[in-house]
């Protein structure tokens, strides 16, 4: 062990050696980052021994931080490290453990504890310390290491005390891809003179930035929809520790100061207890003061809220313990100039060290409360669901049990307590096959209640996230609560089963039909598109003999007639079918009710060659969520070209040109064109929010229909000889813009764009300003807003009105091609899939939606 220290001392100065053009970039070094007068244990290397370069004088790789965080754990007897999984990228994910017993046998024996009665007070004192959910939020993951090296080499006794009644969890880059996006930026825009005008190069990231992570999204909103690795494996291990207190470390613009919760008071989540207020106030206490021992100016209780369930400083204070926030303002690189002087780098780290610090010693002055805390969190949670005025939640299939499954599956791993009803349910006038029942008495029921329950009052108007989170919207599912709880399996189910599918059995079928009202059909269409096989889709519903009775179809349904020239259609769909697939095989060509097999009006497909328009002004979020539902749910690629080279890029190539949503205002006279002269000649546009907006824009004859910004005010004299209060404007703002909230679309489900539908109300994920005027071709209207559209979630009520009965959803004919309007995002976050058919629809039924128009 002696050997191997030695060996790490001199490769660290050799590195000092060779990064001594960082060392003398003039940057300030005299911040001390940890407690003045502090002596460590020589034996326990330092992040500069080991990487050979000082906190702040270059930003951290991942393989560097992992690095460190494996070489702690091999000096140090306080510490263990634990891989958790891989992100997107292949990253490592790592969870730290300090403890006065680092061994894996005491942190698993821990562990242990508080798996197992940890909801009855049973085990120590955890922390969890959590860094770097943004990439670009950098002075975390550095901040994260030189903690671990403090407790790790502290001698103080104060600091023993600590690993002796604490186990600390330290999640040290929350979002290993997006750190490196962005420490590959600023390290190679950095000079050896760094300037800290905020418009040099190094303080301006290229698109998409380094905030989100491998498919651009943002991982502090993730927690609850759990779609990505990183969130997925923290979730598994965080019900494990059930930890007290969990941070939630940030940047944030750089003419700010710093900030920690509490939060604006009436922005917080209705569902937190009140005693999470009082410790979070508490704890407020130690960071105030360390940060003033410090010279630095902080605020709380502006700017952030606590609402959305699905962040990483709310979700704990809905799952036993206290979620905290910190907020710093950036350096966005090594030195920026700000309203406060110029800030560095390792001024950043310094002030994420000493809230670090403040909240393990405020933790360890208030375990009691904290431990008292949680146990009565459990308690009482227990104690609302038996005191409702029901049972609990039953959920039904709603047509398609692999999106319900989808549910269950996630309702699982938020560790709620899910029971499988024995038979089908009832939920209102309909019946379904399969169906779920979440009992209102459980530890979890404050989280289950944020989940099933849809949101219809708010203490104020002003979100800094979304309004809603239903999940029975997002995945269009049928949910009621229920008095007494229907008969369903004893025990509570660990995982969501296995969906078995099926092939056609037994003689040579004439056709195979595969059901568009299932999940995995889009991802069966595509894959037989691109194996050349001769796919037709029914736009008639159908009611045929099958090798498994009478079966009946509604439109959309996949047809491949076992007579033409196809591909091994096992082999094709054989994999699928073991994941949940369901294949028929036709009997006959003649049909019982609909267009018998051979028909012509069985229109046949075309494989898709779509392109993804990305680039500066459009959104990263909304980019992402289409790369990655191509790439993970129908596991095919998709081709992404930033917008400026569209010039070079023959779109004769392509069938459709997606555009996101995002800032259009700059783009050129020539992109218009060009998307102009794409559709007349046969493709189609498909534009998302404000995309479908810019497609608006463009100069057809005649020109499609749309809403200029201006036609929200009733004339420009009234709008001008309105007075406001000056203080009432983010009150204001809030009632025109849509934070994200679930609205209720009339859906033409005979039009293309609705197959696979049986019932026209369907939930739609509606954020943002933009809005459709009605098309010129009464027939275009695929879908528009209900008349009491809202569903869940905030809507002022100018916006109520002006929206209600108003296109969501239009597909206009122009020249040989199509342009379709989604003015809400079906993708959202990933997770709504009771959406995604919609969006399947757009891009492999386009080709089948004819023109409908009337003689003049």
């Amino acid at each position: 062990m002696r050997i191997s220290r030695i060996l790490i001392s001199l490769r660290g100065a050799l590195l000092l050696l060779l990064c001594v053009a960082w060392v003398t970039s003039g940057l300030a070094q005299d911040r001390d980052i940890l407690p003045a007068g502090w002596e460590p244990d020589p034996d326990i290397p330092s992040t500069a021994d080991v990487l050979g370069f000082e906190p702040g004088d270059r930003h951290v790789y991942h393989h560097e931080l992992v690095e460190y965080f494996m070489t702690l754990a091999e000096a140090s007897p306080r510490v263990s490290v634990e891989v958790t999984g891989r992100t997107h990228g292949g990253r490592p994910l790592i969870l730290a453990y300090f403890h006065s017993d680092g061994s894996s046998e005491a942190i698993e024996t821990a562990r242990q504890q508080r798996r197992e009665g940890g909801r009855e007070g049973d085990g120590p004192l955890v922390v969890w310390l959590g860094y770097s959910v943004h990439g670009n939020e950098a002075s975390g993951a550095p901040a994260a290491m030189e903690t671990a090296w403090y407790l790790a080499a502290s001698q103080d006794e104060k600091v023993q005390a600590l690993l002796d009644e604490a186990v600390i969890v330290m999640e040290p880059a929350l979002n290993p891809d997006g750190i490196d996006r962005f420490s590959h930026w600023v390290n190679n825009h950095r000079g050896n003179h760094p300037s800290a005008d905020p418009n040099d190069r190094e303080h301006r990231e290229s698109w998409p930035n380094g905030r989100t992570n491998y498919y651009w999204f943002d991982l502090n909103r993730d927690w609850l929809p759990l779609v990505h690795p990183e969130s997925r494996a923290r979730l598994e291990h965080y019900y494990q520790w059930l930890p007290h207190v969990v941070t939630d470390v940030h940047e944030m613009g750089h003419g700010t100061t710093y900030f920690f919760q509490p939060g604006v008071p009436e922005r917080n989540n209705p569902l937190t207890p009140e005693d999470n207020f009082e410790l979070t106030a508490r704890l407020a206490e130690y960071h105030a003061r360390a940060l003033e021992d410090a010279g630095e100016p902080w605020f709380t209780r502006e700017l952030f809220d606590d609402y959305y369930a699905g962040k990483g400083s709310t979700y704990p204070d809905l799952t036993g313990g206290i979620g905290i926030l910190f907020e710093q303002a950036s350096s966005r690189g090594h030195v920026m100039d700000t309203p406060h002087g110029k800030r560095t780098f390792r001024d950043a780290i310094a002030n994420q060290v000493a809230t670090s610090l403040s909240t393990l010693e405020g933790s360890l002055e208030l375990a009691d409360e904290l431990k008292d805390f949680q146990l009565r969190f459990f308690e009482d949670a227990r104690a609302q669901g038996r005191g409702v005025d029901h049972a609990g939640w039953v959920i039904g299939d709603g047509g398609d049990k692999s999106r319900a499954l989808g549910l269950v599956e996630l309702l699982i791993a938020h560790d709620l307590e899910v029971h499988a009803v024995d038979g089908p349910v009832t939920i209102g006038e309909e019946q379904f096959d399969n169906g779920w029942v979440v009992p209102a008495d459980q530890s979890q029921y404050l989280l289950a209640r944020s989940m099933l329950d849809p949101l219809e009052e708010f203490e104020s108007e002003v979100f800094y996230d979304v309004s809603t989170w239903w999940l029975p919207a997002a995945f269009d599912l049928p949910v009621e609560t229920v008095g007494g709880l229907p008969a369903h399996s004893g025990t509570a189910m660990e995982s969501a089963p296995d969906l078995d599918g099926y092939l056609p059995e037994g003689n040579e079928p004439v056709a195979w039909i595969i059901p568009w009202n299932q999940m995995l059909a889009p991802v069966a269409l595509d894959r037989l598109l691109e194996s050349d096989a001769r796919v037709r889709v029914a736009k008639q519903p159908l009611e045929l003999e099958t090798d498994r009775g009478t079966g009946e179809f509604l439109r959309g349904a996949l047809v491949l007639p076992t007579g033409l020239d196809q591909p091994d259609l096992d082999e094709l769909l054989a994999p699928m079918a073991e994941s949940g697939l369901r294949v028929y095989g036709a009997r006959g060509g003649l049909v019982d009710s609909g267009p018998d097999l051979g028909s012509p009006s069985l229109r046949p497909l075309e494989p898709v060659r779509p392109v993804l328009l990305t680039g500066p002004g459009l959104s990263p979020l909304s980019a992402g969520q289409i790369w990655h539902w191509f790439d993970h749910f129908l596991e095919r690629p998709l081709v992404r070209v930033e917008w400026h080279r569209l010039q070079g890029v023959d779109l004769a190539d392509y069938t459709h040109v997606i555009l996101p949503d995002g800032d259009y205002s700059l783009m050129p006279d020539w992109l218009k064109i060009q998307l102009k002269t794409f559709v007349e000649a046969g493709g189609t546009v498909i534009g998302k929010q404000q995309g479908a907006g810019f497609a608006s824009g463009l100069e057809f004859e005649p020109e499609l229909s749309r809403i200029e910004p201006e036609a929200d005010a009733e004339n420009d004299e009234e709008a001008a000889e309105t007075r406001r209060a000056y203080d009432d404007h983010s009150d204001d703002f809030a009632r025109k813009w849509i934070g994200g909230a679930a609205l209720e679309m009339d859906l033409d489900i005979t039009h293309p764009l609705g197959f696979g539908h049986d019932r026209d109300r369907v939930p739609v994920f509606r954020r943002g300003m933009t809005r459709l005027a009605p098309s010129d071709n009464a027939y275009a209207m695929a879908g528009r807003y209900t008349d009491e559209p809202v569903l869940s979630g905030y809507l002022s009520d100018e916006r109520t009105e002006q929206l209600s009965g108003s296109p969501a959803l239009l597909a206009d004919h122009r020249g040989q091609g199509l342009v379709i309007r989604i003015a809400d995002d079906y993708l959202f976050r990933g997770y709504h899939a009771g959406t995604w058919r919609m969006f399947a629809n757009a891009i492999y039924f386009s080709g089948v939606i004819d023109s409908r128009e009337l003689p003049e």
